[in-house]
């Protein structure tokens, strides 16, 4: 998910408009299975015109919502001058997806979580089933894993994996990218890293 998408959902907290926010969010929800491993978690970076972004996804617990059972799916995001927000989803269902959500919880410093199950409620659900581009044994992280890329309309691709906790996804390319840098079961997810400041300002132009 890209830095867009992250402040997207923070403003479904902060009064401004949902459907940009669903629309930012749901950009990332390509529907491919999850990878259930207790206690697993995969680091990516994100790119834009504004900058790198690191950010986390982990494998929470079970939860229930609303008479429904499911897995909470679990993303972290240093933001500077903020800290770290936590937004965790609780997804009914073997895919991450926008229909799936049953509750969205976020979590700022400071702050008591704030809980929402109508996140995604004016979202859709895209009917396409993505194509399959190719399988191949790739070295990601310094592991050899097999993934299987996939093409969806509008020049997004899409690389997954069944040793990646979480989305399983090795990266992802079009409007919003990112990229796969580590994973793993148990530690830290953030061992290593070096939150900034502030983002960098974007380049400036010719």
């Amino acid at each position: 998910m890209s830095r867009a998408g992250i402040i997207a959902v923070a403003l479904l907290f902060t009064g401004a408009t949902a459907a940009r926010a669903q629309e930012s969010v749901t950009g990332s929800m390509l529907g491919l299975p999850l990878v259930i491993k207790e206690g697993g978690w995969a680091r990516y970076v994100g790119e834009s015109s504004e900058g790198p972004l690191e950010f986390v996804f982990k494998v929470g617990g079970t939860g229930r919502h609303a008479g429904k059972s499911g897995r909470w799916i679990i993303l972290e995001v240093e933001v500077p001058m903020t800290g770290r927000i936590t937004l965790q989803f609780l997804v009914n269902g073997d895919r991450f997806s926008a229909k799936n959500v049953l509750l969205l919880r976020m979590m700022l410093p400071g702050q008591p979580p704030r809980d929402s199950s109508q996140a995604f409620a004016k979202a859709g659900e895209p009917n396409i089933q993505p194509r399959v581009l190719k399988e191949a044994v790739e070295t990601i992280a310094g592991r050899k894993i097999n993934v299987t890329e996939y093409a969806y309309p509008g020049g997004i691709s899409a690389g997954w994996s069944p040793s990646v906790p979480a989305l399983g996804l090795t990266h992802v390319s079009g409007a919003q990218s990112y990229q796969l840098v580590a994973f793993g079961v148990g530690g830290d997810p953030w061992k290593g890293t070096a939150p900034s400041a502030i983002w960098p300002e974007p380049p400036a132009k010719k």
